[in-house]
C-alpha cells in the first residue's frame, strides 16, 4: 500500500493541529523534513523542526508507532504543529512532496479494517462516536469501539455454527441415527436463536432514536402557543410569536436535547381555513408534515373550545399509527377544574394523551418532556450493560438472519432434505458475519469509509 498522509484536527485558529502519515515510507518521509530525526524511536513523541530546503518552517512534535502496534496496522507518524491553517497546509504539501499520497476520506481506519485492527462494527462506530451529539449516543459509540457488539454477534454466530454442525452429521454420515439431529431438537435450537436475534434487532427502535434523534412536529390552530412552545424548549426565541393569526407561514426547525435524546423539531403554520395564498401553502405543508415524523404534539388552547377539525386531525394521525400528544395549554388562567372539562370531552373521543401546560409560566413543560421520552424508550435508555444496535446497515443484516433461520424452521417442519436446511442456515451466518467484516464486499466497506472525515 502506498503511504497516506492528512490532516487530523479541525483546521482553525487552535493550540495545534496534526498532520497524519502511515504507510512504509512515513519513517522515511520525517526524516527528509525532521531536525532531530536520529532521536525517533517507537512509541515516543520528539521536539525539532520541520525544516524546506535549510529553511525553518515550524517547531514541532513528532510521534512515532511503528507497525503493527499503531492505529492502521501500519508505521504512523504524526506531526503535532502550530494551529494555524496557512502553516498546517504548508507542512502537509511538504509531506506530500516527499513521497506522501493525500487520504480520502475514512482511509486511515479502512486500513486499520483491512490490517485486522478493528471489525466493520468497531470502525463505524469510530464516525458514530466523532458525530455523538449526546452522552448515550457516545456511550453506545464507545461500546461498540470496544468490542461489545463484536462479542454479541461472534457469540451469536458460533451457536448457528455449532446448529450448522449438528445438522451437517446427517449429510456426512446419514447410516448414523444421531439423536441430536432429530427434528424436534433442531427446531428448538433455532427458535432459541430466532429469539436472541429479534431481541438484539428490537434494541433499534430505540437505537435508531437516539442515534438520528427523534422528528417532532408541532401541530395546531393558529394563536395556541405552538411557536411559544417551540421557543420554550430551544430555550431561545426561535420563532416569531405576536398575537396576529397566520404569523408562522412556513416551517420553521430547530434541533434540541432533552435529557439525553434529540428531538428534531418542527413548528407549523397554524391550520385553519385561509384566503391568504402563502397561508395556505403553509398549512398544507402543516397537514404533509405528520407523514415526515415520529411524534406529533398537537397544542390546543383551553380558552378556545375543541373544534371538529381538531378531533377530525388528531384522529387522523392516530389512524396513521403516528404517536401523538395532545397538548392543552394556559394552565396558568384557569382552574384544574376547567382542564378537566377539557379532558373529559377529549376522553369521550378516544384522546387520552394529554399534557396540561403554560408555556408563559413554564409549567407542565417536564411533564411533556417525560411524556416524550416514555413514548419512545423503556428503562434500558441508560442501562451500559445492553448491547443496542443503532445501525440501519446492521439492522438490515440481522432482519435477514432472521428471515434465513425462519426459512430453516419451515423446511426442517416440512422434512426437506438437511443440504436445504444447512444452506438456510449458513446463510443466516453469513449475515451475521457482515455485520462485523466477514465476507463483505469491497463496495460495502468503500461505501462504509466513505462516510468518514479526511484524517480519521
Amino acid at each position: 500500500m502506498s503511504t497516506i498522509a492528512a490532516i487530523g484536527t479541525a483546521l482553525g485558529t487552535s493550540g495545534i493541529n496534526i498532520i497524519r502519515i502511515s504507510g512504509e515510507d512515513s519513517l522515511i518521509i520525517i526524516k527528509k523534513l525532521f531536525s532531530n530525526y536520529t532521536k525517533i524511536s517507537p512509541n515516543s513523541i520528539i521536539y525539532g523542526k520541520i525544516i524546506d530546503n535549510g529553511a525553518f518552517v515550524d517547531n514541532v512534535l513528532i510521534s512515532y508507532f511503528k507497525a503493527p502496534n499503531s492505529f492502521t496496522g501500519e508505521d504512523i507518524c504524526e506531526i503535532n504543529c502550530h494551529g494555524g491553517t496557512y502553516i498546517t497546509k504548508e507542512i502537509l504539501d511538504l509531506v506530500i512532496k516527499n513521497g506522501a499520497e493525500l487520504a480520502t476520506p475514512g482511509e486511515f481506519s479502512k486500513r486499520a479494517f483491512l490490517n485486522g485492527k478493528m471489525d466493520l462494527s468497531e470502525a463505524e462506530s469510530v464516525i458514530d462516536l466523532i458525530n455523538a451529539k449526546t452522552k448515550t449516543e457516545a456511550r453506545i459509540a464507545t461500546e461498540q469501539l470496544d468490542g461489545q457488539l463484536f462479542k454479541k454477534i461472534t457469540g451469536l454466530r458460533e451457536k448457528l455454527i455449532e446448529i450448522l454442525a449438528q445438522v451437517e452429521v446427517s449429510i456426512d454420515y446419514p447410516e448414523y441415527d444421531n439423536v441430536e439431529v432429530d427434528n424436534t431438537h433442531v427446531l428448538n435450537l433455532l427458535e432459541l436463536e430466532i429469539f436472541e436475534l429479534s431481541k438484539l434487532l428490537y434494541s433499534y427502535e430505540e437505537g435508531k432514536y437516539i442515534k438520528n434523534g427523534i422528528n417532532v412536529a408541532i401541530l395546531g390552530r393558529p394563536n395556541v402557543g405552538k411557536s411559544s412552545l417551540l421557543n420554550n424548549l430551544a430555550k431561545y426565541e426561535r420563532a416569531i410569536v405576536t398575537d396576529i393569526a397566520g404569523t408562522t407561514r412556513d416551517i420553521v426547525e430547530e434541533t434540541i436535547n432533552i435529557g439525553d435524546v434529540i428531538l428534531n423539531i418542527s413548528d407549523t403554520a397554524g391550520i385553519r381555513d385561509t384566503e391568504d395564498v402563502i397561508e395556505k401553502i403553509g398549512v398544507s405543508k402543516s397537514i404533509k408534515k405528520i407523514d415526515e415524523v415520529d411524534l406529533v404534539i398537537y397544542v390546543l388552547n383551553v380558552e378556545d373550545s375543541i373544534s371538529k377539525e381538531d378531533l377530525n386531525i388528531i384522529s387522523k394521525i392516530n389512524n396513521k399509527g403516528i404517536k401523538c400528544i395532545v397538548v392543552i395549554n394556559k394552565m396558568d388562567k384557569y382552574q384544574k377544574s376547567v382542564f378537566d372539562t377539557f379532558t373529559a370531552q377529549l376522553s369521550k373521543n378516544n384522546i387520552n394523551n394529554t399534557v396540561n401546560i403554560s408555556v408563559y409560566e413554564n409549567k407542565g413543560i417536564e411533564n411533556l418532556k417525560n411524556r416524550i421520552l416514555s413514548m419512545f424508550f423503556d428503562d434500558k435508555l441508560n442501562n451500559a450493560n445492553e448491547v443496542m444496535i443503532v445501525n440501519e446497515r446492521h439492522k438490515k443484516l440481522l432482519d435477514d438472519s432472521i428471515l434465513y433461520l425462519k426459512n430453516a424452521k419451515n423446511d426442517v417442519s416440512n422434512n426437506m432434505p438437511v443440504d436445504i436446511i444447512s444452506i438456510q442456515i449458513k446463510e443466516s451466518a453469513k449475515k451475521l458475519g457482515e455485520i462485523i467484516g466477514n465476507d463483505v464486499s469491497h463496495d460495502i466497506v468503500d461505501k462504509i469509509f466513505t462516510k468518514f472525515c479526511l484524517g480519521k
